[in-house]
């Protein structure tokens, strides 16, 4: 039998160490700052089949100190309900909610096992660093299921196994020097911390958890947590099918692909990229080995597929949008994300130039073929080369894809 989640060690965790750091002003958060899953933006990736629907029943499962209120505060015709086992986590929020009149934010006190006791359902469910911290993962992922609506989205994130490499081996010492949840173990962490050899596995980590410098309830959540697991794509793949719904894809795609568009020439990435789908994943993510967080998307099995899945394999993908995602897009011949940019070359760059939200992806080759400098070439082969480059810069997260089903 499992113990009460509102009194076990991780609860007790969150109410003393607040995690993530709370927000003070949302005003000013935003302007730098965003959650991945927000439909505000990336409404296309949860649903490519329709703009945005600013009135959605969204779900925040395990709404930690500041997720909900930014969700109610970003998408104002939205009904945002979210629970959390934490009351000072809950309290920030309320505090978030007044100060910023979320009024459409609703919270509670209440584990995700038992959210089917709100007597709801909705469009969007989010968990993110919720699910693998649970003493049962499995039955928090069929809670969720269950509140799902059927043309709905499961929006998850979860420890990532083989980027977080470093950080276990430093659990695992800590564990063995009997380190606990109090000042003085934090103070230990930190001082390990500073003696570490450049080349130590958790270097790569500490590059992109930049909140550990400024935060021992980061400290806290990463090196001395009360419970959690890692997992590999196919155990993601898994947790959704065991709970009766659809892997939908990935919101970061690019540790998951072999990137051909970019690379020298090789033999290892016409190989990989000839597998089946989820076994590229699975390859990938052993291969590049930084990804320490997976961010996927699932729904129910009565969801159409052609609603949501994107396949340059055929020509109906000459039928997609191409637009550019959150903080992405041109600056001179350069394409750029929050975090990467890379050149295009003169064949790539007028394709890209004609992305406006609106033409697919075969206006865009007939504009391109049509206009000045064009190459030689029929119809065919610039429809080819659009597919293959609009392909590799969407699983660089670039650029997300309408689907034109009317």
């Amino acid at each position: 039998m499992i113990d009460d989640p509102r009194a076990d060690v991780v609860s007790r965790q969150y109410e003393r160490w607040r995690y993530p750091r709370p927000i003070q002003d949302l005003d000013a958060w935003v302007v730098n700052n965003w959650q991945w899953f927000d439909p505000v933006h990336a409404h296309r990736m949860l649903w490519p089949d329709r703009e945005y629907k600013p009135d959605l029943d969204i779900l925040i499962a395990g709404c930690g100190t500041n997720q909900a209120a930014i969700f109610a505060y970003n998408n104002p015709a939205a009904r945002v309900v979210a629970v959390d086992i934490s009351q000072a986590s809950l309290d920030h929020e309320q505090y978030l909610k007044d100060k910023h009149g979320l009024w459409n934010l609703e919270l509670h006190l209440l584990p995700i096992e038992e959210v089917s006791t709100l007597n709801l359902d909705f469009d969007l469910v989010v968990s993110t660093g919720v699910l693998h911290h649970l003493a049962d993962p499995s039955a928090g992922m069929n809670a969720l299921a269950s509140c799902l609506r059927p043309d709905g989205a499961l929006a998850v994130m979860l420890y990532a196994r083989y980027g977080r490499t470093g950080v276990e081996i430093m659990e695992s010492v800590f564990r063995d020097m009997g380190l606990r949840q109090d000042e003085a173990s934090v103070q230990m962490v930190k001082e390990t911390m500073s003696v570490l050899s450049p080349d130590h596995p958790l270097k790569s980590y500490m590059r992109v958890a930049r909140d550990l410098e400024a935060s021992d309830a980061a400290l806290v959540d990463t090196f001395l947590h009360g419970r959690e697991r890692s997992y590999s794509v196919d155990e993601c793949i898994d947790l959704v099918t065991s709970a009766g719904l659809v892997f939908q894809g990935w919101l970061l795609k690019a540790p998951y692909y072999a990137h051909d568009l970019f690379a020298p020439p090789n033999e290892l990435y016409p190989a990989v990229n000839a597998l089946p789908e989820a076994k590229i994943w699975s390859v990938m993510e052993r291969i590049q080995t930084l990804n320490a967080c997976h961010f996927f998307m699932a729904c129910r099995p009565e969801r159409p597929k052609e609603a949501y899945t994107i396949d340059f394999s055929s020509d109906d993908s000459l039928g997609y949008v191409p637009m550019m995602r959150m903080r992405c897009g041109l600056d001179g011949n350069e394409i750029y994300r929050t975090d990467w940019r890379t050149a295009l070359n003169t064949a790539q760059f007028p394709f890209v130039q004609h992305i406006d939200g609106r033409r697919t992806i075969r206006e865009i080759a007939a504009a391109v073929a049509q206009g000045p400098g064009s190459r030689r070439g029929d119809a065919g082969d610039v429809e080819k080369f659009a597919r293959r480059l609009f392909q590799g810069l969407w699983r660089l997260d670039f650029l997300a894809m309408g689907l034109n089903l009317g």
